[in-house]
């Protein structure tokens, strides 16, 4: 499972508000998911303060060296902060982005729930892959026009190889203003 994928998408996600409420019939189906996400209001252009959070992060079953790497690399309480300014152009498709991204999930993952209600939505995807590898991926937020506040909890492991792995990213965006030039490019 590609982690990079699904943080863009939970990322993109982020800036769709929520509105009223909805739970896809069949979450598998691309187009279902974007019939709903088409009802989210557009998120407002400007500058936002981004942060993303690792939460927390566990293995078990791995060697000592790989359990020294992944400390090394993953760091629980580690937070990055960025400011972008997102356009208009950027904005007006709403939750497009993360609907394209869902449609580009590999074969061996499945959005198994897609619901919005108000300003709160829940998604669930699970992954599958050879020698009996599973994995699933929860992403539940609040969101407004202006802010988000989404946690990701992704839980993977491989039963042939002993090993699990949980991961916990909570990501923030928080409207700050209007950008400092028409049409800036997004930073960050």
């Amino acid at each position: 499972m590609r982690f990079s994928l699904v943080l863009a998408a939970t990322s993109a996600l982020a800036l769709a508000a929520c509105s009223g409420e909805t739970t896809v019939e069949d979450p598998s189906d691309p187009e279902q998911v974007a019939a709903a996400a088409d009802d989210l209001p557009t998120p407002q252009p400007g500058m936002y303060t981004d942060t993303a959070e690792l939460v927390e992060v566990e293995m078990t079953g791995g060697t000592p060296e790989e359990q020294e790497m992944m400390n090394a690399i993953f760091q629980p309480g580690s937070v990055q902060e960025t400011q972008v300014c997102r356009t208009a152009e950027e904005t007006s498709g709403g939750a497009q982005e993360f609907i394209e991204t869902l449609n580009d999930l590999p074969e061996e993952c499945e959005m198994r729930n897609f619901t919005v209600d108000g300003g709160n939505f829940e998604a669930t995807m699970v992954c599958s892959g050879g020698a009996g590898e599973s994995g699933n991926v929860e992403v539940a937020g609040t969101m407004t026009e202006t802010s988000s506040d989404v946690t990701m909890t992704m839980n993977m492991e491989s039963p042939e190889e002993g090993r699990t792995m949980r991961m916990v990213i909570r990501t923030q965006s928080q409207r700050t203003g209007d950008c400092e030039a028409e049409g800036e490019a997004a930073a960050g």
